[in-house]
């Protein structure tokens, strides 16, 4: 799958623990990642797009997402971003997603057929006329003053299939931290853990990092054990950035 973040996924590390996860390194072609690294929409040139008015929040650690939508509707946007994110909104980027993991993908999840499956854009389409909606956007995590996380542990919404992070992390980021902390439930699932904005240390403990390193990418699909957050990372001046590449459903499926 040229020019896709499944272009490597035969070196993909498919793990178990603490729920099935894949990390690919050097996960797209390097001329492309140079590319799109190289005019990476960043929070001071938003010129109003999000509500940013240009100007990077005070507060550090504040998350801004550029949607597929915007990348689509917006022509001020670099030609290369608005390619990259209106291909990986399409079905084979799910279906070529799912054979990744083969037997490990989660056996509950809706049963979506090659095309028969009517797959379209979030926050353009509606699910009247199709069964899933695609996003591929831009996260910028805004520079911090001090130490600190966007967002600690939690669970995706439960109607999403599955998430996928490409980070595009600078040459020049020497900040400690941002990587993707993954977690376990301590003893099950706790009582609205599905609606939580953060669970508790009471609730999950932390297993393992996947450090936040250019050109890596981690996916996984969604379940009730599918436990994540941003690590904590120390004061910077840099932003922290990743391609964020999701599906939905109408309905809750856990």
């Amino acid at each position: 799958m040229k020019g896709t973040i499944l272009e490597n996924a035969g070196r993909a590390q498919v793990l178990r623990a603490p729920f099935v996860h894949a990390v690919i390194d050097d996960a797209l072609d390097p001329a492309l990642f140079d590319t799109l690294k190289a005019c990476r929409p960043t929070m001071a040139g938003q010129n109003g797009v999000s509500g940013m008015d240009g100007q990077v929040p005070a507060k550090g650690n504040v998350r801004i997402p550029i949607s597929a939508k915007l990348f689509r509707d917006l022509e001020f946007y670099p030609t290369c971003w608005r390619e990259f994110a209106t291909r990986h909104i399409k079905a084979d980027i799910y279906f070529a997603i799912r054979a990744l993991f083969g037997d490990l993908w989660p056996e509950n999840q809706p049963k979506l057929v090659e095309g028969q499956s009517r797959f379209g854009l979030l926050g353009a389409d509606d699910f009247e006329n199709h069964d899933v909606l695609c996003d591929a956007r831009l996260e910028l995590i805004s520079p911090g003053g001090v130490s600190g996380s966007h967002r600690r542990a939690h669970l995706d919404a439960p109607n999403r299939l599955f998430s996928a992070l490409l980070y595009f992390r600078n040459d020049d980021d020497d900040t400690k931290g941002g990587g993707l902390d993954l977690f376990a439930w301590k003893n099950g699932p706790v009582p609205k853990a599905k609606s939580a904005f953060e669970l508790g240390d009471d609730a999950v403990r932390r297993v393992v990092t996947v450090p936040y390193q250019a050109n890596r990418l981690v996916i996984f699909p969604n379940c009730i054990n599918a436990l994540h957050g941003a690590e904590p990372r120390d004061a910077s001046i840099h932003e922290r950035a990743y391609m964020f590449i999701t599906a939905e459903m109408q309905n809750d499926w856990f």
